[in-house]
């Protein structure tokens, strides 16, 4: 269990305090407006050049993936549908040749997933996400790397909005309402 917590640690999945245990960490607007800012950035370097280097194999995954996705009820499959976007949003980036980029992607998700469930609940189903999905996949095939880059970093911005707004109303204290 110690060995566990250690990798999730050191992945800044949970927070190890000497003497103390671990602690997941705390969730706030300014340390999600770095995460995002990082995952902006990273992915769509890491988008761009898999759109450079990517084969057939890649295109062919692409098209499969956002159309599982596409295909599965979000409300009814919760799970399959988390495992089906983890596996378009790798894809997408799948023939990046750098594997410390693709490899800190990864590990960018992950933190993100975090933020992406204190939002969820707020962003769909108002949310038309296999429409921006569709976006950035018809992009990346016609290999349009600047518009394709543009719409993955808006799909992100996008998500961070719901999450701010979330984070927001969490962090506001109620107010007290007369009875007069």
């Amino acid at each position: 269990m110690r060995e566990a917590l250690s990798i999730l640690s050191s992945e800044q999945l949970v927070i190890r305090n000497e003497q103390r245990g671990f602690w997941a960490p705390e969730i706030s607007a300014e340390d999600f407006a770095v995460l995002l800012d990082t995952r902006c950035r990273i992915e769509t370097m890491a988008f761009a050049d898999a759109i450079a280097h990517g084969g057939p194999a890649w295109e062919e995954r692409i098209v499969l993936l956002q159309y599982r996705l596409g295909a599965l009820d979000r409300q009814a499959d919760a799970k399959g549908w988390e495992i089906a976007h983890r596996e378009f949003h790798t894809a997408l980036i799948a023939a990046c040749p750098s594997v410390y980029m693709l490899n800190f992607c990864s590990q960018l998700y992950d933190l993100a997933v975090r933020y992406r469930n204190v939002a969820k609940l707020a962003a769909y189903p108002k949310r038309q996400i296999t429409d921006e999905h569709a976006a950035i996949s018809a992009a990346a095939l016609a290999r349009d790397s600047e518009k394709a880059v543009a719409l993955l970093a808006d799909h992100y911005r996008t998500t961070g909005q719901f999450v701010y707004q979330t984070l927001s109303n969490r962090e506001r204290p109620a107010t007290a309402h007369s009875a007069g």
